[in-house]
């Protein structure tokens, strides 16, 4: 309770300093509560948790320029089987459970913003998605150009060491309203074992009507995904529609020579980062074709529907087969304004020789303000 008080005389502090700077505070964030009910339909067994967070984003800007945007997050954990509990106090991810996925600090001069400290990063949600680095970045603006140079430490990617860096350059142009180009270059080193691996991904997209498509093309050295066999290449193209209240998306790819997806590209049960995902990245178990059918219905103005079909053909296994098929769906009802009710569940099929097929849903309420 008394660091509860104490984050809100904080916050209390902050505005009364923001006003006497000139400066603006803006607090926003979320918070939910869901069940997950998964059966791997594997030697795993099953799960069935709950989990709850809140995380609160900070915004402050001044008249010179500079700025400071950090998310702090409270009590972020579970409980039930499969659970990781709610690691209270000291040596967990914070003292009872407080901690930040990212505070940076940076200014802007004309043209230019230079910022750093640990900073998300989304270029896409096929090549990178929601990442968190330490991280140096000077971009410039102008128009529709976007121009990003960045250093980066991957110690804040998760189980890499200190002497993991990464170099890279961003690169967006809006040509129009139907069009745009983005394109990332890395150089990734790695002081450990004295080597270098070089990322890159280009995408394009296109708006035209009621048509919209999205073409990525990427590459990885060798190095950097499984230290044998050949680069790695992975690409995709999607096209989405709208129909009245109906919205049709189609998406094909292919990944080849250990070339990964980012966890956050997929559906419920193939990729797509949720609690009912089983096959964490499209590319896992071997060379890729893959093809998805989403189609979600707006019911009302409170509530839609959407179901998803997707089909993978991989040379190896991915635990649930060459073959995996998923069929999935999801409803979302809005509670009220900022309040959502949100209901997922999945299929996948498992054409192995071993183990059953996957079911898994999860539900949740989010509240956003």
């Amino acid at each position: 309770m008394k660091k509860v008080i104490c984050a809100v005389a904080a916050f209390a502090m902050v505005a009364g300093v923001a006003t006497v700077a000139s400066a603006e505070v803006d607090l926003s964030g979320d918070a939910r509560f869901r069940l997950r009910l998964v059966d791997e339909g594997t030697t795993s067994g099953s799960i069935d948790k709950w989990d709850s967070r809140i995380r609160i984003k900070i915004h402050a800007k001044n008249e010179g320029g500079g700025y400071i945007k950090a998310r702090v997050r409270l009590l972020d954990g579970s409980w039930g089987k499969g659970s990781d509990g709610y690691h209270y106090g000291p040596g967990a991810k914070g003292d009872e459970n407080v901690w930040s996925d990212y505070a940076y600090l940076g200014f802007k001069k004309g043209n230019f913003d230079i910022a750093g400290g640990r900073m998300p990063d989304s270029f896409s949600p096929w090549f990178m998605d929601d990442r968190r680095y330490v991280r140096f970045r000077v971009l410039f603006k102008d128009g529709g150009l976007s121009v990003a140079l960045h250093y980066d430490n991957r110690v804040a990617d998760g189980g890499f060491s200190d002497d993991i860096n990464q170099y890279g350059v961003t690169y967006s142009q809006k040509f129009s309203d139907a069009m745009a180009v983005n394109a990332r270059l890395i150089v990734l080193d790695d002081n450990i074992a004295d080597e270098s691996s070089l990322l890159g991904s280009a995408n394009v997209a296109m708006s035209f009507g009621a048509n919209d498509i999205v073409v990525e093309q990427s590459y990885a050295e060798v190095d950097d995904i499984t230290g044998m066999g050949d680069d790695g290449f992975g690409g995709y193209a999607q096209w989405s529609g709208s129909f009245g209240t109906i919205t049709p998306t189609v998406v094909v790819g292919y990944t080849q020579d250990g070339f990964l997806a980012d966890p956050t590209f997929g559906w419920l049960m193939i990729g797509g980062d949720v609690p009912t995902t089983r096959i964490g990245r499209v590319g896992a178990g071997g060379d890729t074709i893959f093809a998805g059918l989403s189609s979600e219905f707006q019911v009302s103005d409170d509530m839609s529907f959407k179901a998803n079909l997707a089909y993978l053909d991989v040379d190896g296994d991915t635990g649930y087969g060459e073959n995996p098929l998923e069929v999935s769906g999801q409803m979302k009802y809005d509670l009220g304004k900022g309040v959502n009710w949100l209901i997922r569940a999945g299929w996948l099929a498992n054409d192995a020789d071993y183990g059953d097929d996957a079911y898994a849903a999860y539900t949740q309420v989010l509240v956003k303000f």
